[in-house]
């Protein structure tokens, strides 16, 4: 091929054809570029299918962690907690009697008589995945950049916060144990006579109620922190179950959620009021509905709930006849009941 392009060259010179001769040469130089710029958009687009692999790859194994971690620690740590405040309001409530400190409780997983100085250790999240995604962030294609700011959320936020608060408890569970073992001969519990001096303790003295009240409070601190976090697991896993597709079940140890379009939300978006004069004033972005600055609702099923405590409420919207959207309720779980108040659309 080369060669005929020069036998080509030669034949215009030698027949003085010069105008010719550039012109072709021109065009050899057009097609020369032409074909280097195909090479390079070949070349590009293969680098970017690459990429996209890659990436996919790396989700995936994000989600594989997020799914780990809602089940341990934060769904074993939240249920824990649970039975830790139940434990803490009889304490405080003065219900405990000195067998219930002496019993096994199977309920409680184990003796009460050791509430505050159960092993505790900050936890290990697994980000090893999401640590490789920050890495790659360069080739992250545009498309899955929703995921990745959802994933900041996770690992960016609420992570170390709840960190940050799990050193915390361990710090004030360190002093117990400190305090204990310096200033009480009970602390080893050799025998039952030490015992019986440890449960006298804690059945007699105003500072152990103390202590009791300030380990519910930073062990409440947490678990409303595991909660928030919990939520924005799932919701990043939710966006990533979508965004490939899968048909296999979702996990019952989280919430699905779901992301309407700009178009479905606007459906919602309005200004909504009830009988006591009180106005909601909802708006879009992205995927969730803003009532005021701060108050962020995701959608899960047919209701949409507050990413900062999903247990508290829920929105639910009423649609007419027509099948337009004129009205919501707002549902306010308390206890074991749901206090429920409506409010009409007014634009």
């Amino acid at each position: 091929m080369i060669k005929f392009f020069r036998k080509i060259r030669q034949n215009l010179l030698s027949e003085g054809k010069t105008g010719k001769y550039f012109k072709y040469a021109l065009g050899e130089i057009i097609l020369v570029v032409i074909g280097i710029l195909i090479a390079l958009q070949i070349n590009l687009k293969s680098q970017e299918k690459t990429n996209r692999n890659n990436i996919e790859n790396i989700l995936k194994s994000v989600f594989t962690n997020l799914k780990n971690d809602i089940s341990h620690p934060i769904n074993t740590y939240i249920y824990g907690f649970n039975i830790k405040d139940s434990i803490g309001n009889l304490i405080l409530n003065k219900t405990i009697t000195p067998a219930d400190y002496k019993n096994t409780n199977p309920q409680f997983g184990g003796s009460i008589a050791y509430h505050l100085t159960y092993e505790f250790e900050p936890f290990q999240f697994q980000r090893q995945a999401y640590d490789r995604l920050m890495a790659n962030i360069e080739n992250i294609p545009e498309d899955y950049i929703p995921i990745v700011n959802l994933l900041q959320d996770v690992y960016s936020k609420e992570v170390p916060v709840v960190n940050e608060v799990a050193l915390e408890l361990k710090k004030f569970i360190d002093e117990i144990e400190d305090k204990y073992q310096n200033k009480y001969e009970w602390y080893s519990n050799a025998d039952s006579t030490h015992f019986s001096q440890k449960v006298a303790y804690m059945m007699s003295d105003p500072l152990y109620l103390n202590d009791v009240k300030r380990h519910q409070k930073i062990a409440d601190h947490l678990k409303r922190h595991l909660i928030a976090l919990k939520m924005q697991i799932s919701i990043a896993y939710s966006r990533i179950y979508n965004q490939f597709n899968y048909n296999h079940p979702f996990p019952d140890s989280m919430e699905q959620f779901y992301f309407p379009t700009q178009e479905e939300l606007e459906e919602y978006v309005g200004v909504y009021g009830n009988n006591k004069g009180s106005n909601i004033t909802l708006r879009a972005n992205d995927y969730y509905l803003f009532d005021g600055d701060n108050f962020k609702l995701v959608k899960a099923n047919n209701k949409f709930v507050p990413v900062t405590n999903p247990s508290d409420a829920y929105i639910e919207f009423v649609r007419n006849e027509g099948g337009i959207v004129n009205a919501l309720t707002i549902n306010r779980i308390r206890d074991n009941d749901t206090l429920t108040t409506v409010h009409n659309k007014i634009k």
